[in-house]
């Protein structure tokens, strides 16, 4: 539908020439970096030689993850095997242009890699760094799993959902990961935060 004096390009090209790296993997990673493509930012996903998880994940319709395609649609796609020193300096070279970082690894994988914050700085001092996870970088509990029905359960909304399912005496398995979702959403917004803070001040930051 089009709504006249309305121009929809002030909403959907908001980040145009913004460019995006993305590293992450399943939903909250792909949803964030989804939202940033939507908004006219060019994504480049990295993935390895044998596709992300989820290009697999039913349903599959002619060879295609209809729920891979959702989260990933709009997106640039190049293959690079992380581990080794030639993909390692691709990187690094293209960092130089790039906008936004965005990862969702088991806290301290990047820096094995040696593609964390600290290692990727000198390159680009503009460059937005987004790391996802489910219990932060650092503390006792960074290292722990961190899946969408892990995190549902440890916070409690399992039981707040159970308050409203009378008769039962365990919440329902939840097929609709609100975690991931959320925390995509949540790391949209913080990047947003991020590039305005670095329209003031000229230095990118790690999130």
């Amino acid at each position: 539908m089009t709504i006249a004096e309305i121009d929809e390009r002030n909403a959907t090209g908001s980040f145009h020439g913004l460019r995006v790296l993305d590293f992450s993997t399943t939903i909250a990673g792909p949803h964030c970096t989804r939202m940033l493509a939507d908004m006219g930012a060019e994504v480049i996903k990295i993935e390895p030689a044998e596709g992300e998880t989820m290009r697999i994940r039913p349903p599959v319709r002619n060879g295609s993850s209809s729920v891979f395609g959702t989260l990933n649609a709009g997106k640039k796609s190049i293959v690079l095997d992380l581990k080794s020193p030639e993909a390692v300096e691709i990187v690094r070279h293209v960092v130089k242009d790039a906008d936004i970082l965005v990862e969702n690894f088991r806290p301290g994988v990047m820096r094995r890699l040696k593609l964390d914050y600290p290692s990727l700085h000198p390159f680009n001092p503009r460059l937005v760094y987004c790391s996802i996870s489910g219990y932060g970088q650092t503390g006792p509990s960074a290292e722990l799993p961190a899946y969408a029905p892990v995190i549902h359960a440890a916070s409690g909304y399992d039981m707040a959902h159970l308050a409203y399912q009378p008769g039962r005496n365990r919440p329902d398995y939840c097929g609709i990961y609100h975690a991931d979702v959320l925390t995509g959403v949540y790391a949209f917004g913080a990047i947003s935060a991020a590039l305005y803070q670095r329209q003031l001040n000229g230095r990118g930051q790690h999130i």
